[in-house]
């Protein structure tokens, strides 16, 4: 691949990740009875002699450090607690030698530079320690003080932006958890979700004295302001029930007290004790300033020096508050390193790749059904207000595969791959077999294979960062140029800063991290948004550790926590709407239609956050596919494949699936599990290192160690999906490259890279502008008694059949008060269907049509043409088609639309029409633009590019194609048996122009072209891209046939 052809510019700045120990861990090799006491004692001490290696299990496991120190005490244990101890201590001592994932102690970061004067690498020994409370034990203290109505009196609340009316509850969609206010570390798994244990919508009776205290409390005020306003309202109610109901909204979470550090405050504990001191508690301060002095002695001392002063501040801590982990550590590596440039053409070159060989098919079918549903229920260009889009009652609900609250939605199941995907998957089967049978651990692209692996869909990201080990055998290797990166498999982000994010603060210059994401930001955006930093309060409060980030924007979408949502540059849950295009759902301001870009750069897990938040910040990314890291598509179930590379890097490292139901089976015999392990070992080839378990949480074993693979066993036991990688270095190039004489270290980069810059003289690239659309109006009203709507469930190869054989025995029935119709075919999860729409007198509707179109109803049923048969209500796409004033010229539109398909689909079915279907449609196209703008039809066509995938089908039927120029639609009719198709014809076109004369909104013959396709053709994207293509192909030729005339 040509350096210039690379998509990516990597930035000449970048984050190191280096685990505390070096790679070897020798001390882990040795052979013990891990239920024997005094053997245990003896390995326990080799292992921990370094002081640096028990500080780090301290900090990373209190518990853990307990338990051995209770071992050094003498104290009685059992032999399956002492295995259970050894095992674990090795896997902390093995996770400290072998992952660069930062955790505690037993990782850390460093900035990474690169220039053109070679390499400099200098990692030192004095590491420093960045020391807070741990997010989950502030909370705790912070939520039990706001449960103290003497401090809750001065503390500013305001109404949680979450919560809506409901009957005569209000009702907030996801509680947070009083009783356990830090929360667990893992998200929540499928048993949880199937019993409904994740964070589910909680309510309270919506009184009077609720609605007094939400009414003053929507921008920020003291609680006792609030009280004095019950006193005021509610004279005669004992104080002690005024005071309880304001504790309980503060202890559910319906008021929001300024208490909690907001996630932009990187100094939460500073924060805490300046809001405590300005209401008038300096006791309570004064205990908080006691800890973070205890904090920061501790933070200072030496690493492997610290336990003693760790241990006073844990004492104090736990005196506050119970927990097991109150102290959260972060580590800044004693390291100056500075890289040769060719490491970041290198990732250029290797960013490209990915996102050449990536699946059309996009990774989020969730969020893809969701935009269907949206456009079904509210069509493309109208701002809906997000809460009530969120409801699942008055609108969707969350996606399908949200939690807090669970979404009642299903994800529809995917449908057939694209032509591209197919031959992608056919292409890497090919590959990865022949790997296999052959006994290679490795297949080798070049540009052939990637063009023949490219996919056409999905946009690359416009940014991503990527997180790669450097491998090389030595410093002179790399700085020869003798490297190779290994790309993680897991690890990577399509939003640069968001790896950075929660360590800025460690690092040389926070501002140049600030720029990194602000321009990544601004980059994969639509020109004109509007960037903002995305504020919310995580349900769990121990998830703080990782979102904590400092604000890089001034703009701020608060949702659901503490904000002051009068001030110009906040946005709440009620200024926050959201509309949908043809590719993607996006966020726009509920007042200006101005499109926002919610951005916040942490790593934290979408799936921990309530919905609403989860969706905010999974839109910017919508529509594109997040090529951090490489997919093996519908291969990724097969018990092994090879590793993949590409130049000088490896885009996959080799991988196994431990599948064998033998591993899993804890009833097996030590001997008899290790006869099992050998045997898979062999049968698939595993080498000896291995790095083991699922996403980032991976950890090398060697699997000729006794401890080792007791290690694997213990993982297999906890009933996980496991896989064994090959490890960086015996994929890549080896370790030799970041060496001290304690020995080599493993690592890994996080490359930022932003869109290639143009090379010169080449124009940059056009991206489309964001989109200002209506703001939000009133609701229209979904159950209009002037229509009635059915949705006729039949096969998709059916409905030509009933469109044009049994349709038109119904409208030759309809009442004289039926004054328009029209039909659509969709597909839901449900299976495919007719939408049959009926416009007229109420009466008549459903009096008189309702029985009748049962009846027809029940005869496709009976001919085994149609199954189910559901009634609903009718919300017209009035945003979409130009307006309330436009809607019924828009709907007369598609009467005759509807009307003029299922002639020309009679004629089709008779073989009376000499084109293919999309050419058809193309003509259709044409004549419909024409009503529009007349003899200008061509500047329509010409004003986007052409797509290319789809126009080498026009190209193929060109000479068919260009008579339509001539002779127009007409030209595609028989001479005979056509006359009810012409009729057809003149009243759509008549209706046409007289849509767009109150239709100011040009982007509405879009939608009725699209519509059109619908209609005479079908759902198929692939097929409307094609019939787009021909239409476009033919205004280009009539164009060029213009000009050429003069």
């Amino acid at each position: 691949m040509a350096e210039d052809h690379a998509m990516f510019h990597a930035e000449p700045t970048g984050m190191l990740r280096v685990p505390l120990l070096p790679h070897s861990a020798p001390e882990t090799r040795a052979h013990l009875d891990p239920r024997d006491r005094e053997q245990v004692r003896r390995y326990i001490d080799a292992l921990l002699s370094d002081e640096r290696v028990e500080e780090a299990l301290a900090v990373s496991s209190p518990s853990l450090h307990r338990t051995v120190e209770a071992l050094r005490a003498g104290a009685p244990m059992k032999p399956g607690a002492l295995r259970k101890l050894t095992l674990a201590a090795t896997r902390y001592v093995l996770r400290g030698a072998s992952r660069a994932t930062p955790f505690g102690l037993l990782a850390g970061v460093a900035p990474v530079s690169f220039g053109e004067a070679g390499c400099h690498i200098r990692l030192g020994t004095r590491h420093r320690k960045a020391v807070r409370p741990d997010g989950g034990w502030l909370t705790g203290v912070l939520t039990a003080w706001e449960g103290d109505l003497e401090v809750l009196r001065a503390l500013r609340v305001v109404a949680n932006d979450l919560g809506f009316a409901r009957g005569q509850r209000w009702v907030l969609p996801c509680g947070y958890d009083a009783k356990d206010p830090a929360g667990s570390d893992e998200p929540a798994t499928d048993e949880q979700r199937r019993e409904g244990r994740t964070a589910q919508e909680i309510s309270v009776r919506h009184t009077a004295a609720v609605r007094t205290i939400l009414a003053a409390a929507r921008h920020p005020c003291p609680a006792g302001d609030l009280l004095k306003t019950l006193d005021e309202a509610y004279p005669n109610v004992p104080a002690s029930a005024k005071e309880g109901l304001l504790l309980e909204l503060v202890r559910q979470g319906f008021l929001l007290t300024e208490l909690r550090p907001p996630l932009g405050e990187t100094d939460p504990l500073r924060y805490a004790v300046e809001v405590l001191k300005s209401v008038g508690q300096a006791a309570k301060a004064g205990e908080l300033t006691v800890i973070g002095d205890l904090l920061d002695e501790y933070g200072a001392e030496r690493l492997g020096a610290g336990l003693g002063r760790w241990k006073k501040a844990l004492d104090a801590m736990g005196g506050l508050r119970a927990d097991d982990r109150p102290i959260q550590v972060d580590m800044r590596l004693d390291a100056e390193v500075t890289l040769d440039q060719e490491v970041l053409r290198e990732a250029e070159r290797a960013a490209t790749a990915l996102c050449l060989a990536a699946p059309d098919t996009m990774p989020t079918p969730e969020l893809r059904e969701y935009r269907d549903a949206f456009v079904e229920r509210y069509g493309t260009g109208r701002a809906v207000p997000l809460a009530d889009v969120l409801d699942p009652h008055t609108g969707l609900g969350p996606p399908a595969d949200y939690d807090h609250p669970k979404s009642e939605r299903r994800t529809a199941e995917a449908g057939e791959p694209s032509e591209r995907d197919r031959a992608r998957n056919e292409f890497l089967a090919e590959l990865a077999l022949t790997a296999i049978a052959s006994g290679d651990r490795e297949v080798v692209l070049d540009d052939t294979a990637l063009d023949r692996l490219r996919g056409s869909g999905a946009p690359p990201p416009a940014a991503m960062e990527l997180c790669a080990h450097l491998t090389a055998p030595s410093r002179r290797s790399l700085e020869g140029g003798d490297f190779t990166l290994v790309l993680s498999p897991s690890t990577g982000s399509p939003a640069p800063g968001a790896l950075f994010g929660r360590f800025a603060y460690l690092l040389d210059d926070v501002e140049e991290v600030g720029e990194l994401a602000r321009r990544s930001a601004a980059d994969s955006a639509r020109d004109s948004a509007l960037q903002a930093h995305l504020d919310f309060l995580p349900l769990r409060g121990r998830d703080a550790n990782v979102a904590r980030v400092r604000p890089f924007w001034t703009e701020r979408v608060a949702v659901g926590c503490f904000a002051d949502r009068a001030s110009p540059a906040v946005r709440g849950v009620g200024d926050l709407a959201l509309a949908a295009d043809p590719d993607r759902l996006y966020l726009v301001d509920a007042s200006t239609g101005q499109e926002i870009n919610p951005r916040v750069p942490t790593m934290l897990d979408p799936r921990r956050a309530p919905a609403a938040v989860r969706l905010l910040r999974e839109l910017p990314t919508m529509g594109s596919w997040p090529s951090c890291v490489w997919t093996w598509g519908r291969l990724s179930t097969l018990p092994h494949l090879p590793r993949v590379r590409f130049g000088r890097t490896v885009l996959a490292p080799a991988r196994w699936r431990l599948t064998d139901p033998g591993l899993m089976d804890s009833s097996l015999s030590d001997a008899e599990w290790e006869h099992r392990l050998d045997g898979w070992r062999a049968r698939w080839n595993v080498p000896d290192r291995v790095a083991v378990g699922g996403g980032d949480h991976r950890v090398e074993l060697d699997l000729t160690a006794p401890l080792h693979r007791m290690v694997l066993r213990r993982e297999l036991g906890r009933g996980k999906d496991v896989t064994a990688y090959e490890t960086p270095e015996d994929a890549g190039a080896g370790e030799g490259w970041l060496a001290t004489d304690q020995g080599a270290f493993s690592s890994e980069l996080v490359i930022p890279l932003l869109p290639a810059r143009p090379a010169t003289g080449e124009s940059p690239a056009v991206r489309a502008p964001a989109r200002r659309i209506r703001p939000v109006g009133p609701p229209v009203p979904r159950h209009s008694r002037e229509w009635l709507y059915g949705r006729l469930y039949t096969y998709a190869n059916r409905q030509d059949e009933v469109l044009t054989e049994h349709l038109p025995r119904l409208l030759a029935a309809l009442p004289p008060a039926v004054d328009r119709w029209f039909f659509i075919r969709y597909a839901d999860p449900a299976g495919a269907h007719l939408r049959l729409r009926f416009h007229g007198d109420p009466a008549t509707l459903h009096g008189e049509l309702t029985p009748g179109v049962l009846d027809w109803v029940e005869q496709l049923r009976d001919l085994r043409l149609a199954g189910a048969f559901v009634i609903d209500g009718y919300e017209p796409e009035t945003h979409r088609y130009g307006g309330h004033e436009a809607i019924e010229a828009a709907e007369t539109v598609f009467h005759h639309d509807s009307v003029a398909a299922v002639e020309q689909l009679r004629l089709r079915a008779a073989d009376a029409v000499g084109v293919e279907p999309q050419v058809l449609a193309a003509a259709n196209y044409l004549d419909l633009t024409r009503q529009v703008h007349g003899d200008r039809w061509t500047d329509w066509w010409l004003r986007d590019p052409r797509d290319e995938e789809h126009h080498a089908y026009f190209r193929e039927r060109r000479a068919a194609a260009l008579h339509l120029l001539d002779g127009g639609l007409r030209a595609t009719f028989p001479t005979e048996g056509a006359a009810a198709a012409l009729t057809a014809l003149d009243a759509r076109a008549a209706a046409m122009r007289a849509y767009a004369s109150v239709a100011a909104d040009p982007s509405v013959l879009a939608s009725v072209l699209h519509m059109h396709h619908n209609r005479l053709i079908g759902t198929s994207r692939t097929s409307e891209g094609r019939s787009l293509a021909v239409a476009r192909g033919l205004a280009q030729a009539d164009h060029g046939r213009r000009r050429h005339l003069g």
